[in-house]
C-alpha cells in the first residue's frame, strides 16, 4: 500500500476540515490518542488476519499499533493535519509502507469495492450513510465496530445535530439480517457524554 492517495475531491475550505485541523493544532493534541475502548473491544472478540479500514482516525496510535503488528491499515479522515502527523509518526517508526491514509469527506468517499477489511471501524463519528457503505466492505468473519453519540447525549449537548447522533435501535439495524451477528452492544452515559458502542461479526459464507 502507498502511505499517501490523493483527496477525493477539493475541500479546503470545508468546514469540518477547518474545525477539525484547528482543534488538531491544539497542545493537548499533539500526540496520537493512546487507547480506545471500541478498539479493545474488537481485539477481545478477535478478528481474521487481514487489512483494517479506520473512518474518521484522527490522529490513531490505535492505526499505527495495528501497522506495527503487520496489519495494512487504510486510514481515513478529513484533517490533514491530523494525517500529517500520523504519516509522520509512521515514517519514524519504519511503518510507513503499510500505512494508507485518505484525506476525504467521509459523505462523498467510498472504500474500494474490490477490497475486504478483517476489521472496519468508526470512533465517534455518525452518519447513516457512511455505515452503510462500511459494512459491505467487512470480510467473512470480520468485524463492524463503531461508536458515537446517542440522542441521549443532547441532555449534555442540546446543539449537537441529532442527524448525528445514532437513533434507537442503530447501527444494529442497518446491518442486514442474518449476514451479521451483534456481538457487544452498550450505552455509556459518561456524566458529559451519552455514547453507544457497537460490534459486529460478519457471517461465514
Amino acid at each position: 500500500m502507498n502511505n499517501t492517495e490523493p483527496r477525493t475531491q477539493p475541500f479546503e475550505d470545508h468546514p469540518d476540515r477547518l474545525k477539525w485541523n484547528a482543534r488538531y493544532r491544539e497542545p493537548k493534541r499533539l500526540a496520537p490518542r493512546e487507547s480506545c475502548p471500541l478498539y479493545e473491544q474488537a481485539a477481545k472478540l478477535g478478528y481474521p488476519e487481514g487489512p483494517v479500514l479506520e473512518l474518521a482516525c484522527g490522529m490513531s496510535a490505535q492505526a499505527l499499533a495495528q501497522v506495527g503488528a503487520g496489519r495494512e491499515v487504510l486510514a481515513v479522515d478529513i484533517s490533514n493535519v491530523a494525517l500529517d502527523r500520523l504519516r509522520t509518526e509512521a515514517a519514524e517508526q519504519g511503518l510507513g509502507t503499510r500505512l494508507t491514509c485518505v484525506e476525504a469527506d467521509l459523505n462523498a468517499w467510498r472504500p474500494p469495492a474490490d477490497r475486504k477489511f478483517a476489521l472496519v471501524i468508526c470512533v465517534m463519528y455518525w452518519e447513516q450513510a457512511v455505515f452503510d457503505y462500511a459494512w459491505p466492505v467487512v470480510a467473512d468473519g470480520g468485524l463492524i465496530a463503531w461508536q458515537g453519540f446517542t440522542l441521549d447525549h443532547l441532555r449534555y449537548r442540546a446543539s449537537q445535530n441529532p442527524d448525528w447522533c445514532i437513533k434507537e435501535g442503530e447501527p444494529a439495524d442497518r446491518l442486514p439480517a442474518g449476514r451479521f451477528s451483534v456481538l457487544h452492544e452498550e450505552d455509556i452515559d459518561e456524566g458529559h457524554r451519552v455514547i453507544r458502542r457497537m460490534v459486529a461479526r460478519r457471517t461465514q459464507t
